[in-house]
């Protein structure tokens, strides 16, 4: 029996395009190769998946004559699709999962597998619900996602941990050198619940929703966590185990402030970045009246270089040393145009948080320092 649905040829490749950035490099499963299709009453349900979870999405309103699930593998189409222009084209399955895609003036042919084998949507009917602002999950993500981990022996902190309790939405992501705190206020959760969300679903979820005030809705079970927005879902296999009590690693107590512009600090970094070893990447920030020098030399090249930014401190003398390009990803993601930094002394945690007034949402960063040679 002979399947045939019309669709758009950019919406169809844009959905495709969306859902295989889940798929891995190496599945777990044949099948996972391929992007299901599935066909049911004028609409089509996209997935793709991999270990870690599953991405859908969907397009309402085709025309079809019948009702059919298959899988295709994506690579193919998308490199064929992308060089039309937008117009209808017209899809037809056949027996043996034959696929026949017609466009004015052309076709292509190719062979689909059936959708037996391709993992299954998790059941949410038990699973507890909240819902919060797109614009806030996608802020969160943003700002703490990049300083996960890729650590093996400690999986937990490869993802990023969402700690939700009454009124409360934090977002934390660490990989022992650096952690990003990113807290929310929200009257409406009532829950207490916390996740690991795997830092590949995260990304991807950060790529695919938009900054609104449309809610997203999470559902959490044991094992998994579902996000729903707009006709999208992507759904996650938990990180197993507990997570690091980050409170205790923001230390209290620093006493010595700093306040500069982020363009000005951010500058001067990428410029002497440029100088400091490769291998080690470490800047020496010393402190003192007003100013702030950033150093960096490597010794193997004779090459260095300094440059003097003009701040607010009124404290002691502080020589201290960072990773230049952990502390310029901090850095380049403070969103107002003035940051303070904190410290107690060269051996421990620094904080950076962004100056802002107006905000109730929170941001902190936490960066170790690196021992300094003199």
């Amino acid at each position: 029996m002979l399947i045939t649905i019309t669709i758009s040829k950019s919406e169809l490749l844009s959905r495709l395009v969306s859902v295989s950035k889940i798929i891995s490099s190496k599945p777990a499963t044949p099948i996972m190769e391929n992007i299901l299709l599935d066909i049911q009453d004028g609409r089509v349900k996209i997935s793709a998946a991999d270990y870690l979870g599953r991405m859908n999405t969907s397009i309402e309103g085709i025309l079809t004559d019948n009702n059919i699930s298959y899988c295709i593998e994506p690579k193919l189409i998308i490199e064929a699709l992308k060089t039309l222009p937008e117009q209808p084209i017209t899809i037809t399955i056949g027996e043996g999962y034959g696929i026949v895609v017609k466009y004015k003036g052309g076709k292509f042919e190719m062979t689909g597998k059936p959708a037996d084998e391709f993992p299954k949507d998790k059941d949410t009917s038990k699973a507890i619900k909240l819902s919060i602002p797109a614009k806030v999950l996608l802020s969160g993500i943003e700002k703490t996602c990049f300083c996960s981990a890729n650590d093996e022996l400690r999986p937990v902190m490869n993802g990023v941990y969402f700690d939700i309790s009454a009124g409360l939405i934090n977002f934390v992501a660490s990989d022992g050198h650096k952690l990003a705190l990113a807290e929310y206020t929200d009257e409406s959760i009532n829950e207490t619940i916390n996740f690991i969300l795997p830092q590949k679903i995260a990304t991807i979820l950060k790529n695919a929703i938009s900054p609104s005030d449309e809610l997203v809705d999470i559902f959490i079970d044991n094992r998994f966590v579902r996000l729903e927005y707009n006709s999208e879902s992507i759904e996650a296999t938990l990180i197993e185990g507990k997570y690091p009590n980050y409170r205790s690693v923001i230390p209290p107590n620093n006493d010595k402030f700093l306040s500069i512009g982020v363009p000005e600090l951010k500058g001067a970094l990428k410029r002497v970045s440029v100088f400091s070893n490769q291998a080690s990447s470490l800047v020496k920030l010393q402190l003192s009246n007003n100013q702030i020098m950033i150093s960096g030399q490597d010794i193997d090249f004779s090459t260095a270089a300094e440059e003097i930014v003009d701040c607010e401190y009124n404290n002691d003398p502080l020589a201290i040393g960072f990773k230049g390009h952990f502390l310029s990803e901090l850095i380049a993601a403070i969103p107002t145009s003035d940051l303070q930094m904190s410290f107690s002394d060269p051996s421990r945690a620094t904080l950076i948080t962004p100056v802002d007034n107006k905000s109730t949402d929170k941001l902190t960063y936490l960066l170790m320092p690196m021992m300094l040679n003199d």
